[in-house]
């Protein structure tokens, strides 16, 4: 499902962990290297045993990968075991940050297209898995030093699990995470998921 994304003009950047179904899957990933214009794999052993900062350090360190962020025209984060054939989308941020500022007047009076992540949103929060966005917006979210990156990770999960216990979705985490950065989440009017967790199983 990620051969879409790619284009003669796309870099790929990717963090992953040392072990064996990881390493299978880049080397599947390898293959469609002639698909795009440069992949960069790195591959760490486990830092984290919890599952939500694993997450986010990959999400971290793959962004701390690329050199100069003002020489793409927008960034894609992808999780890479979205289960399903197909992913609808065209990243028309502009219209959708158009439609959102006209439908919230004055909400977004003080950003423009450029502030903002755009991906799909379920009732107040955000569906981590991919979401898109100009570099501004991925700066303010990702480029700092791993040490800031991890205090503020912690400090972020600690404050989340008094407010909503140990078992809150992840998606929460993320949400908080652009809203005190001052992101705004715009809804990707194109983009479909198809394997969504069902309600109440």
């Amino acid at each position: 499902n990620i051969i879409p994304f790619l284009s003669s003009s796309t870099d790929v950047l990717v963090h992953t962990w040392n072990d064996r179904d990881n390493l299978r899957w880049v080397t599947k990933l390898n293959r469609y290297k002639k698909y795009c214009n440069n992949l960069n794999v790195v591959v760490e052993k486990p830092i984290y045993t919890k599952k939500l900062w694993s997450y986010f350090y990959s999400t971290w360190k793959a962004y701390s990968l690329i050199e100069k962020s003002e020489n793409y025209e927008y960034i894609v984060k992808f999780k890479p075991n979205i289960d399903t054939e197909e992913i609808p989308s065209s990243f028309n941020l502009e219209s959708y940050f158009e439609k959102a500022f006209l439908q919230s007047r004055p909400l977004l009076s003080k950003y423009t297209a450029k502030d903002c992540i755009y991906g799909l949103i379920y009732y107040k929060t955000l569906d981590e898995r991919i979401f898109s966005g100009y570099p501004k917006a991925f700066d303010k979210l990702f480029k700092m030093s791993y040490e800031e990156m991890k205090q503020a990770m912690i400090d972020l999960d600690s404050s989340l699990q008094i407010q909503y216990g140990d078992n809150y979705e992840g998606s929460i985490f993320w949400t908080t995470w652009a809203a005190e950065r001052k992101v705004p989440i715009i809804q990707d009017l194109n983009l479909i998921l198809t394997n969504n967790k069902v309600y109440g199983k």
